[in-house]
Parts: C-alpha cells; structure tokens; sequence
C-alpha cells in the first residue's frame, strides 16, 4: 500500500501501542476481523481491519487484493479459510489509521469504525474479554498422547507411513494484567526472527502466536521462497549455535521436509531451483534444522508458482506427516481433536507487493479467561514417546515463556 511504502522503521512508541490497543478494541466490540503482525527482522507493526464480514478469498493470490490470508489445518463446516480485506490500516511508523486508497465508503462504515474508536478511547472500563467466550471443556492426557505416538511408531513400522506429526493443546488460565496487545508486543521483542500476529475472525476467536517456519513468499521482483524447517532441541545454558549436534532421527526427519518439497518441484517439472542448507537456526527458545529453497519466477516463466505451490504444500510435512494425504487421514481418526487454525497458514497478501505466508505454530487461541496452546512432534520410527512428549512440553514455553514473564 502507497501508505506503508512511505514509512521506514522505527521502534514502535507508546502512543502507537495505546492506538493499537484501541484499534484492537473497537474490532472485537463491533466483530469485525482484523489482523495485527510484525515481520521477521523487522520493527515495523502492522495492522489491518475489513469494514464487514464478506469472506471473498481469492482464488489466486497474485491476483489478490491487498489483505491477510488465514487458512485451518484442514477446511471443515467449523473452519474455512478466510481473508482480511485491507479496508482500514494502521503501521507502528505513521501511527495513523487510515482508510485504504480506493476503498469507497458510501455506507459510512469508516466513520463508525472512528466513532467507535473514540468511544473505546474514552471509556476506561473496556474489558475485551466480556466479548470472548470460556473455551469448551476437554481432557489432556498424557497418556492419551504417549499411546497415540506409540500408534504412530507402529503405523510406520509397518510400512504405511514414514514420519507423522501428532499434536496436542492444554488449557492454561490467563492473569487479569494479561492483554493480547501487550502480548503482542513482549513476543516482538522476544523472538526477533519469528513472524508474530494477533488475528481476529468473527465465530473463529483470537489467535496470538510467534512462528518460526515460513510456507511459502514471494517479493516484489517475483522471487519464491520456501523453507523445510524440522528437528527441535531445547537451548540451554552455554549454549553455542557451532557445537550444536544432531541424531541420526533429527536429520532423517528434516530431510523428510526437504525431499517432500523437491518432489513438489517435480510435480510441476521445475528443475530451476537453488537450495541452501541444511543448517542450524536458533528459533525463541528452541534450535532446529533449516534448509531453504529459492526460486527466480520470472527466469523460470512462471507467474503462479506462489499459488501452486502454496496448495501443494500444505498441509506441510513438517505438520502432519508423509505421505500427506494418508497421514492427514491418519490424524483424523486418531487425534481426537480439531486443530482448527493450528497448523493452518496466515499471512499478508500482496502487501507492498510482497506476499509471505507461515505455518501457524506456536500460537494459541485467546479466551475469556484462558489461552489453548498447541504443539505437535514429528514422530519416527526411531521416536521416544516421553521425548515426543517433552518436545511439545518445550514447544508451549514459546509463547509462556514470554507470557508468564
């Protein structure tokens, strides 16, 4: 957008945050989806705000319109891919809320957005969470999940699959000084390299995460990107990224990831592609194993490349397992759970230009009182179970970690 192209990257300020909070506020009272973001090594807040509740996603997204892109692990009657519509934008850099160029507000939607913003501002006793439900109740067993890798590991051993990723959630109670903002803000200066957001989707809920792993980019002089991102170890004191090792099972099942991208190039006989890695990458509190993959669409000729890829790879393997299809069955039935938009993707679309999309990991769903964390473990048949299970124990201190500071 002309607004945002304008700006150059400062240290959000105080009154950006309190104007943020009321932007916040005035989405969820009037129910409008809106979306709020920070790029990897970046400074720059983004936000953006639909004036209704249209979901029109786009078939193609470079053929979209500017907006944000929210998709579940898998598309139910309860969960459907939706997009944010950039109607209204605010960035930490022009600290002003805009409407987008070209929006025509003949329903004066746009004013009652500000009126209510204003309202927001002027009473102190706004409390979002009278607007968000209690989460329905659930039990979390460790055992369930110990059974359930144990399941996995057999499956496997007998041929049908060669790597699935079960997940699991847990309930954790909220403090009164929790707000999702100012969450938001402590994850920005947390984890540097992650791609933080805090979503907004009528009759889906709020979503706050911290996720390291890119699905698919493409920028403005229409180069692709893609990243194969697996293996997790925990950081612990002295830690030092060049004397990191990894087993025999964390290198097999990141390489899954990457094979699983190549035979994507393959599918569509893309041969062109220049591939770095694997390497070691420090990610919040944890280290995993990356390998990227970059390819020039305009020396290739192909102008969809983004789109294609983008439905060839999700779900990833990183997140549900191969092959895809059966092992997505696999977790249908066996989980026990819907992730809804754990696991899914979300994103800005074309913004300046450029869209970039990540898996949703180390996120959370915001309730009244109560957060739902996920993680899930890429299990082998070399697995452990009560390592599997640790794994996902180390994976929720992403977000608590910062949270419960």
């Amino acid at each position: 957008m002309e607004a945002s192209k304008q700006s150059t990257q400062t240290t959000p300020t105080t009154a950006f945050y309190e104007k943020l909070e009321s932007f916040f506020s005035a989405g969820i009272k009037m129910d409008l989806p809106f979306a709020i973001w920070r790029n990897p090594r970046e400074s720059i807040i983004h936000s953006t705000l639909q004036l209704d509740q249209d979901n029109d996603v786009p078939e193609e997204i470079e053929n979209s319109p500017t907006g944000f892109l929210v998709s579940p692990f898998e598309s139910t009657e309860n969960h459907d891919t939706q997009f944010i519509k950039s109607d209204v934008l605010l960035d930490s850099d022009l600290n002003e809320i805009l409407l987008s160029p070209g929006f025509k507000d003949k329903e004066g939607k746009f004013e009652k957005f500000v009126q209510q913003l204003s309202q927001i501002h002027e009473d102190q006793s706004f409390d979002y969470r009278d607007f968000l439900e209690a989460p329905a109740p659930f039990k979390a067993s460790k055992d369930f999940f110990l059974q359930l890798v144990q399941k996995c590991k057999e499956s496997i051993n007998e041929g049908y699959y060669q790597k699935i990723v079960p997940s699991r959630r847990e309930k954790f109670r909220t403090e009164k000084s929790f707000h999702p903002v100012k969450e938001l803000a402590k994850l920005c200066e947390a984890y540097e390299n992650a791609f933080v957001s805090l979503v907004y989707l009528p009759n889906q809920g709020l979503w706050l995460g911290a996720t390291p792993e890119l699905l698919i980019s493409v920028d403005e002089e229409q180069n692709f990107e893609t990243i194969s991102l697996a293996g997790t170890q925990e950081i612990r004191p002295g830690f030092e990224l060049a004397q990191v090792s990894w087993t025999q099972k964390e290198i097999e099942e990141q390489a899954l990831v990457s094979r699983y991208i190549i035979n994507c190039f393959k599918k569509i006989r893309l041969r062109e592609f220049d591939e770095y890695g694997p390497k070691t990458v420090k990610a919040g509190n944890l280290i995993h194993l990356k390998t990227t993959f970059k390819v020039n669409m305009k020396e290739v000729n192909f102008p969809q490349l983004g789109s294609v890829m983008l439905d060839l790879l999700h779900p990833t393997s990183a997140v549900c397992g191969m092959p895809m299809i059966p092992a997505a069955k696999f977790l249908q039935e066996n989980e026990a759970y819907d992730r809804a938009y754990y696991s899914g993707y979300l994103g800005p679309v074309n913004y300046d230009g450029k869209t970039a999309l990540y898996v949703n990991l180390r996120c959370a769903q915001v309730y009244k009182n109560d957060l739902i964390l996920f993680a899930g473990a890429g299990v082998t048949e070399d697995s452990d179970p009560e390592k599997e299970w640790t794994e996902t124990e180390i994976k929720f201190q992403t977000l608590l970690n910062v949270i419960q500071a």
